[in-house]
């Protein structure tokens, strides 16, 4: 998968569908995260000069609004599920908008794809 773009926008097909996630983007989440500190006595310009976490994590966005962004990794295409309502998604995670410093769309990649 390649990057074609670098922005933080609402996708244009934010809507759920039936049919495998083609309808929600892939994407790549850069995004800050707090470091748990050491334990015992330490130095106060160590905790003074502590760095953030730099995550990055990878799934289909399925929510993006002013005040989060959630993105799932695994998604159940189980073919005897028919309503909506029954479909099943894994590994997700919802970031706090604020905390997300970069989105950037994923398209595919066409090499060999397998029905």
């Amino acid at each position: 998968m390649q990057s074609s773009k670098d922005e933080t926008e609402t996708p244009k097909s934010s809507s759920s569908s039936s049919r495998y996630p083609g309808c929600w983007p892939m994407v790549r989440i850069t995004w800050m995260d707090a470091i748990d500190g050491d334990t015992g006595w330490v130095p106060l310009g160590k905790m003074m000069n502590a760095k953030l976490a730099t995550c990055i994590d990878l799934g289909w966005m399925i929510r993006n609004d002013d005040q989060r962004v959630t993105i799932m990794g695994s998604w159940c295409a189980d073919p005897q599920e028919t309503k909506e309502e029954d479909k099943e998604g894994g590994r997700y995670i919802t970031i706090p908008k604020g905390w997300v410093k970069k989105i950037e769309y994923l398209e595919k990649s066409y090499g060999q794809v397998r029905d």
